[in-house]
């Protein structure tokens, strides 16, 4: 029989695993309408990627603060209050009229956002052993990526039934859904063991705890990957995969959709993969740069290719959503380098680096776009062959940088 301490930790994993579902969802859902979005608000190519950046600008603005809450408060209260605002911002998504309310919408759901993964980790910390955070967290992301199955060929469906507004109103709800249960279940330590927040902490003692997060070296290093890392996956599985297939291959909605599931689901089966490598490759540091490589060769030859087949595109698009996963082991990298009482804000330090770099580079992305815009609202393949080659020479650079950090050691080595 499961000791009751052992099952309260089980229910406020898969509740911080179903709240991470709409953290998810919101991140990758504009890939899936795009067109529709930039056809019925009359946004350009460049509106469109600095619109989609925003989620991730402000998710990034909000990590120092919402690691000092994790810290100073606990996860409980931090999480619940935060998804309270991705609920207004999915309504104020819903009934944009131009660009300007879909941007203001879209700084609300980063915000709402900002604690999705590390809060679930921070609490994940205190709940578990740390021999068993890399593997838990793998999982969280692998179960909350459900989000990102939803922002394809659900959403392409529920568009064709609702219209995309319809289909931000009942995101709305469910995030409101699980925003109650974050509150009602989460508890920020086991029993019996000193609360996560700390209240009692001086503000004199947060900041010092910053000034110690950010003479971390060893951070400095695992964010300069995560700049770019998760941006890679996201510029194209999350921003331009649905253009992409739309203008050189000529799918529709739902067919987009089903090529966005199929790579989302590579993503996650790319996570589990990589859970599995590391706690049988003995160097946790070069299997990220052997990740990061793998994924810019698979994007070089993506640009270098010209005029590939519908078949050639999808199984190279594959691979590198599968190859690209590498990034989980990042935070896992984060979390063996930082002590106990600075994991919220020491994990959320690094995963600002993570959604600045997806802010940045998907604006970046497009402007490249907009840059071979002929004015008949689709983009040439040329446009997308060049993004592909951009994030690849960004991937080389970051893991040469990363591969000066030290090597750290995993939970149960010797």
């Amino acid at each position: 029989m499961i000791r009751p301490e052992k099952r309260q930790a089980l229910q406020i994993y898969l509740v911080l695993c179903g709240a991470y579902v709409a953290s998810q969802f919101y991140r990758v859902a504009n890939a899936a309408i795009a067109p529709e979005l930039m056809a019925e608000l009359a946004l350009s190519a460049e509106a469109m990627g600095g619109i989609t950046g925003l989620f991730f600008l402000a998710f990034a603005a909000a990590q120092i603060p919402t690691g000092v809450l994790l810290d100073r408060y606990g996860a409980r209260r931090t999480m619940t209050g935060l998804f309270m605002i991705a609920v207004l911002g999915a309504l104020v998504f819903a009934a944009a009229n131009g660009g300007a309310v879909l941007a203001i919408g879209r700084i609300l759901l980063g915000l709402g956002c900002a604690a999705g993964l590390m809060g679930a980790m921070v609490v994940i910390a205190r709940w578990y052993p740390e021999e068993r955070f890399a593997g838990l967290s793998a999982m969280l992301f692998v179960v909350g990526g459900g989000g990102t199955l939803l922002a394809t060929t659900p959403l392409a469906w529920a568009v064709e039934i609702v219209g995309w507004r319809g289909a931000f109103l009942a995101m709305a709800g469910l995030t409101g859904a699980f925003a109650l249960m974050l509150f009602l279940v989460v508890r920020d330590a086991p029993p019996g063991q000193a609360a996560a927040g700390n209240p009692a902490e001086t503000w004199g003692e947060v900041f010092g705890g910053l000034r110690a997060v950010v003479a971390n070296r060893q951070l400095w290093l695992v964010s300069a990957i995560q700049f770019v890392g998760y941006a890679t996956v996201l510029t194209v599985v999350g921003l331009w995969g649905g253009p992409y297939l739309a203008d050189v291959h000529g799918l529709d909605g739902v067919a987009r959709g089903n090529v966005l599931l199929a790579l989302n689901v590579a993503v996650l089966l790319g996570v589990l993969l990589y859970g599995r490598l590391d706690r049988h490759v003995a160097s946790r540091k070069w299997l990220i740069v052997a990740g990061a490589l793998a994924t810019a060769a698979i994007l070089a030859l993506l640009g270098l290719l010209e005029q590939p087949g519908f078949w050639t595109a999808t199984i190279l698009l594959l691979l590198f959503a599968a190859v690209g996963s590498y990034v989980m082991l990042n935070h896992a990298f984060a979390r063996a380098v930082l002590p106990d009482h600075l994991i919220g804000r020491g994990l959320t330090f690094q995963n600002l680096a993570v959604f600045l770099g997806v802010a940045v580079i998907q604006s970046v992305s497009g402007l490249i776009v907009g840059g071979f815009d002929s004015g008949g609202g689709h983009s040439p393949e040329v446009a997308y062959r060049w993004i592909f080659g951009f994030l690849a020479v960004l991937l080389v650079a970051a893991a040469a940088i990363f591969a000066n950090a030290d090597e750290t050691a995993k939970a149960g080595d010797t």
